[in-house]
């Protein structure tokens, strides 16, 4: 004579049934204790049976003030695996990063899966679906274009609902209030960069920064009311901004001009990065003007363009593998044991070389 299955055994199969016919996807939410049980007409406490029954099998993920998700097949156990999506890989900062993020993984037995999104969003998106689909147990992400909004909010909401915890580094999207992430603090490093350039004579300050991330915005409002409040601020139009697609052409024909133009009262440049910073000497020298004797500049990141240009570029120093290997120990934490990090902001220090007076 055939068992009849306790209530909740029946319950834990018909939402068996439903996850694998895709009715219930990964990262979806399913009905609540409450109405699942005015639904079957069963206790609460059948149901709540039936549903940890699927946590520990890893087919739901119980949080704690929103419900119970779908984990989906790829988190019900461990890959050992951690993806890494930043914007470049072998350029500027980056190696650094990644060497500190590999070196921690590796110290505690987990391998790499390294993307990067060319600062793109549609790569962004595919880098995300992949990586869920192959299997991680977490993210590392470089947030891309993060002054601006991000339309793959939502496909970070479904990882985390899915169990796939995600921690952010240089930049993240605010929109998502609740993460988890690593960046400098760009405002004081701002501030900095303009006070060191104060400290030595400079009395009209100006400033190229980027308008599409985070970073570019924060060094901008540090450098400006330093400058504003030590009567340094050269005004609105000492400030130079571009984006991502204007980067190539910053200073190529009328746009050189006009930057030329706008620095001409000024004797001291605060520059986004160090990248920024490089091609503007070499377009200043290009064109008769002497760094530091005719016009200070000074950069961001301490990266190896600061090192071995034509002017060793003073700087603020990023910390670079630092950042990597604490990214990488927040993202095992919170794998390992679900528990939602701490945010953490590092601080920047300025590097000295031959490009300030």
């Amino acid at each position: 004579m055939k068992r009849e299955l306790p209530k909740y055994e029946k319950l834990v199969a018909y939402l068996h049934q439903q996850i694998s016919q895709g009715i219930y996807k990964p990262g979806d939410r399913i009905e609540s204790e409450h109405r699942l049980a005015d639904r079957f007409d069963y206790s609460r406490q059948t149901v709540r049976q039936a549903l940890s029954a699927l946590e520990n099998e890893g087919m739901l993920v119980r949080r704690r003030g929103s419900g119970t998700y779908v984990s989906g097949v790829a988190s019900q156990r461990r890959t050992m695996n951690i993806g890494v999506i930043t914007t470049y890989i072998s350029d500027y900062i980056f190696p650094a990063i990644i060497r500190g993020i590999e070196r921690e993984l590796t110290e505690h037995g987990y391998s790499m899966m390294l993307g990067a999104t060319l600062n793109r969003v549609e790569n962004e998106k595919r880098l995300l679906l992949s990586m869920q689909e192959k299997g991680v147990d977490g993210l590392i992400v470089e947030g891309i274009k993060s002054a601006l909004p991000n339309p793959n909010l939502e496909l970070y909401r479904k990882l985390e609902r899915s169990g796939i915890p995600v921690v952010f580094f240089n930049a993240y999207y605010r929109e998502l209030t609740d993460c988890t992430y690593v960046v400098t603090d760009d405002v004081r490093a701002g501030a900095d960069a303009a006070g060191y350039l104060m400290r030595r004579g400079c009395r009209k300050l100006g400033g190229i920064f980027k308008s599409d991330d985070m970073q570019g915005h924060r060094r901008y409002e540090g450098m400006m009311k330093a400058a504003l409040a030590g009567g340094a601020w050269a005004g609105d139009d000492a400030v130079v901004w571009f984006s991502t697609a204007d980067d190539p052409f910053l200073f190529r024909g009328q746009n050189g001009k006009r930057l030329m133009e706008r620095f001409s009262g000024c004797d001291g440049i605060v520059c986004y990065n160090d990248t920024i910073a490089f091609r503007l000497i070499e377009f200043l020298r290009a064109r008769g003007k002497r760094v530091p004797e005719d016009l200070s500049v000074i950069g961001f990141d301490n990266s190896g363009l600061a090192q071995y240009g034509a002017v060793r570029i003073t700087t603020m120093n990023h910390p670079k593998e630092e950042m990597g290997v604490q990214a990488a120990r927040m993202i095992l934490h919170m794998a390992e044991t679900g528990v939602r990090e701490k945010s953490l902001v590092m601080k920047m220090e300025p590097v000295s070389g031959n490009s300030v007076r």
